[in-house]
């Protein structure tokens, strides 16, 4: 569990001006349908001049009777280079099927190789991750899980005391929350089985 929970994630805030690796990160509970927590989701951000590494760690587990009935396991690795995507490595374990997702910013195009092959694509996409709201609806965005391009949409609405409302909507559906500093709070979704699923920053 990170321990550093209140420190800034976005990479602006990350960049000192010694050129030292700095490191930050976020902790959330995962929590089914609003009172049973089935899981964590841990971000670990490390910067270093212009290059900032994300380690992203989802890992679900709900049970029934003590018993675990089904297990969801995402852990990923991405890099940007002064705010630019650089790489990214995936591997879920949805339930004992593994499925591995890469892709790398190559001369004019980003390269992603998944369960379905490898796609080019436009040199400024990158993955859709929850972290980087400045990408939404800006850039294309492609799926960790499947490495195809995403048919989504973005809106954006300001809230009380600064926080900004995302709502993700297409082939992936999320509501997602951000406070005055860009930091990532909240994120609300609908599961496989009809569940709400909400985010708990701890």
């Amino acid at each position: 569990m990170i321990q550093r929970r209140h420190l800034p994630l976005l990479a602006g805030a990350l960049l000192p001006g010694t050129g030292r690796a700095q490191t930050a990160g976020a902790s959330f509970a995962v929590i089914r349908n609003g009172d049973m927590q089935v899981g964590t989701h841990t971000l670990r951000v490390t910067a270093q001049g212009g290059t900032k590494t994300v380690e992203s760690d989802f890992s679900a587990a709900p049970r029934l009777m003590g018993i675990v009935v089904y297990r969801y396991e995402h852990r990923y690795t991405e890099v940007t280079e002064g705010g630019r995507f650089r790489s990214v490595t995936s591997r879920l374990n949805r339930n004992g099927r593994i499925v591995e997702v890469s892709g790398e910013a190559v001369p004019g195009a980003v390269v992603v190789r998944g369960p379905q092959g490898e796609v080019r694509l436009a040199a400024d996409a990158a993955p859709l991750s929850w972290w980087e709201p400045q990408r939404f609806g800006r850039v294309p965005v492609f799926g960790t899980t499947t490495g195809q391009l995403l048919r989504v949409t973005f809106e954006r609405a300001q809230e009380a005391g600064g926080v900004i409302h995302w709502r993700c909507r297409g082939e992936i559906e999320a509501d997602l929350r951000y406070d005055a500093a860009g930091n990532w709070i909240g994120f609300d979704t609908i599961g496989d089985d009809g569940s709400r699923i909400t985010y708990r920053r701890t």
